[in-house]
């Protein structure tokens, strides 16, 4: 009985931080605190699954536990790594898109990490351009659970927004370099709000290509360098896993939304 409440306050704990988080607005934060809070269950449930096993035999050994969970963990991490995470980190792209040179590669030269998500939208490459512009005045990661806070949705285009110049901040970090309807490159590594935890540099970029027809393909680039174990555990969790889905449900939305707003001002 005692542990069951024990568990229950921790819950309530945990819950409770990860609502202050979303509040906040602290999205990579929360994906960490997601993370742990999946980690303790997993420790809990292999602390029942043994006291469990223990009224069947008085004499079961928990390390049998400990290696079924480590076995399950290591595999789980393995099909991540080799067979998840390259997928995702190339998420509707082409291999011409993958190999194509964008300006987040100049920066971060020794990064171990790139991805290239990639989208493709039926509108003409200058409408989406002003789409992402408006990012940071949307300020949304996509979720409808992260747009509460009185910011504006992608509902529609804002008008009469100004051009954004290098050194402005972005969705996160800050420009280094636009080019008006073709591409927006930033810094993430300098917004106070993203975490360095070993994290050397990490650049982002959106690239847009009008492929003809009233098309445009999005390229959405990201590129991390980092040392020590934190360093590549913050990039796994946050560029790798956490990336993918705020990135693909961001690109799906801005395509939902821009089409929808062009057809009907067409």
């Amino acid at each position: 009985m005692f542990t069951l409440v024990r568990y229950a306050i921790s819950v309530l704990i945990w819950v409770g931080i990860a609502a202050l988080l979303l509040v906040l607005g602290k999205v990579v934060y929360l994906i960490f605190w997601t993370l742990v809070g999946l980690l303790l269950l997993v420790i809990w449930l292999g602390h029942m699954t043994y006291h469990v096993a223990c009224w069947f035999n008085p004499d079961f050994k928990p390390i049998k536990i400990i290696l079924a969970f480590a076995v399950v963990l290591i595999a789980g991490l393995a099909y991540f790594k080799y067979f998840a995470a390259p997928v995702w980190n190339t998420w509707g792209s082409t291999k011409e898109e993958i190999e194509e040179h964008y300006k987040a590669d100049d920066y971060c030269p020794d990064a171990e990490l790139r991805t290239v998500r990639t989208i493709e939208i039926n509108v003409p490459r200058d409408y989406i351009f002003g789409w992402v512009r408006q990012l940071p005045e949307v300020d949304t990661y996509g979720f409808d659970f992260f747009d509460f806070r009185g910011k504006k949705r992608f509902e529609r285009l804002v008008e009469d927004l100004p051009d954004l110049e290098e050194g402005d901040k972005f969705l996160l970090g800050r420009i280094v370099e636009i080019k008006k309807g073709r591409s927006i490159t930033f810094d993430i590594g300098l917004d106070p709000k993203f975490p360095r935890l070993g994290v050397n540099c990490i650049y982002g970029g959106y690239y847009f290509r009008d492929i003809g027809g009233d098309r445009t393909r999005i390229n959405m680039v990201m590129r991390a360098d980092y040392d020590g174990f934190w360093g590549w555990f913050y990039s796994q969790v946050v560029i790798e896993f956490g990336d993918f889905f705020i990135a693909s449900k961001q690109l799906s939305k801005l395509k939902k939304s821009a089409e929808n707003s062009f057809n009907k001002k067409e």
